[in-house]
């Protein structure tokens, strides 16, 4: 299935380390080639204890985009992602974590027709701007970077106000869930 990336999640370095904090196998993210979602936005309106900062999200809003990836995940690694950004399920299957998934559907940078995804969005309906850490946001950049997305999405990227902040805390040290 198609999983499109906009946040730290674009790095796949940054959810290996995340992995290996709370000791969970690593999705197998090969494969990524960037992508646009069109009519939606980036924002940082929530709050992660484990980054210290705010973590990407994405809202509509028609005629803006975001740019991104597209990897071809097994339902596993999915479930694994779910983990990592705080994905919960109800006894009934509603979402009641922190990140719900929607569908999507996603253009490639390269020659292609739009693909149908799979990404995550905040259920909180409250958009208020949360800095990121500087160390969050650097992962999303350099995840940007290694996709090949383009300068004026990277320019974009650093626009963003963010904050010194720190690295990641491990395990035991805050909250497991809502690390995207």
């Amino acid at each position: 299935m198609w999983y499109f990336a906009y946040g730290s999640n674009l790095n796949t370095r940054a959810v290996a380390e995340w992995c290996r904090h709370f000791g969970h196998r690593t999705p197998v993210m090969r494969s990524g080639k960037s992508a646009v979602l069109d009519n939606y936005r980036l924002c940082f309106p929530i709050y992660s204890e484990y980054w210290g900062g705010g973590t990407a999200d994405i809202v509509y809003d028609p005629g803006k985009y975001v740019a991104g990836a597209l990897f071809d995940l097994t339902e596993n690694d999915l479930k694994m992602l779910d983990q990592k950004v705080g994905r919960k399920l109800d006894a009934s299957g509603k979402e009641t974590g922190i990140y719900k998934r929607i569908d999507v559907r996603v253009a490639p940078l390269s020659r292609g027709d739009p693909i149908n995804a799979t990404t995550y969005q905040g259920t909180n309906s409250d958009r208020f701007h949360i800095p990121p850490t500087q160390h969050y946001m650097d992962l999303v950049i350099q995840g940007a970077y290694g996709y090949g997305l383009s300068m004026m999405w990277i320019a974009y990227l650093q626009s963003f106000s963010t904050y010194p902040g720190r690295k990641p805390r491990g395990p035991g040290l805050g909250d497991a869930a809502n690390k995207m």
